[in-house]
């Protein structure tokens, strides 16, 4: 049985062996995860929203990470959906997207924005997303690096 609930301080050292599995994150991107969870568990620096996904023994095996944008409203970027690779497909990415999209609604209408990368590595997360509902608001072309798009997706509810 899986739970999703808010993040708490001792899920730390779990989430961050979580974003070292990610195969498709570079070493940036970890280092940013880390800094994100970190600033999540810091009332001073709270800026985002993570959500874990646990198994009943309170292991963690995935977590979306979200906030709002700056000068917006009701406007909110997904930042991350993670799980752990020998759990993938099945369903825990929904599950957590889900949460996410329930607690977003509750308080209104909104829009939901993801950006990935248009390399190989991102392939099954365009298609989680797309799967998802949600569709291309637009591409930007060799943003990341000559060849390597930013894709932006778009869901509202």
């Amino acid at each position: 049985m899986i739970a999703i609930r808010p993040i708490a301080a001792q899920d730390r050292a779990q989430l961050l062996q979580l974003v070292e599995k990610q195969a498709n994150f570079n070493a940036q991107e970890v280092e940013v995860a880390i800094e994100v969870i970190d600033d999540t568990l810091d009332p001073a620096k709270n800026d985002y929203c993570i959500l874990v996904a646990v198994h009943e023994d309170q292991e963690v095996v995935g977590f979306i990470c979200y906030g709002d944008i700056p000068m917006t409203e009701r406007r909110f970027d997904l930042y991350w959906v993670a799980v752990d690779p020998a759990l993938g497909r099945q369903g825990i990415g929904r599950l957590l997207l889900a949460r996410m999209e329930a607690e977003l609604s509750a308080q209104g209408s909104a829009k939901v924005y993801v950006d990935t990368s248009s390399t190989p590595g991102y392939d099954s997360a365009r298609g989680f997303y797309e799967k998802n509902g949600y569709q291309v608001a637009c591409v930007l072309h060799d943003f990341y690096r000559d060849g390597d798009d930013k894709v932006i997706y778009l869901k509202e509810f």
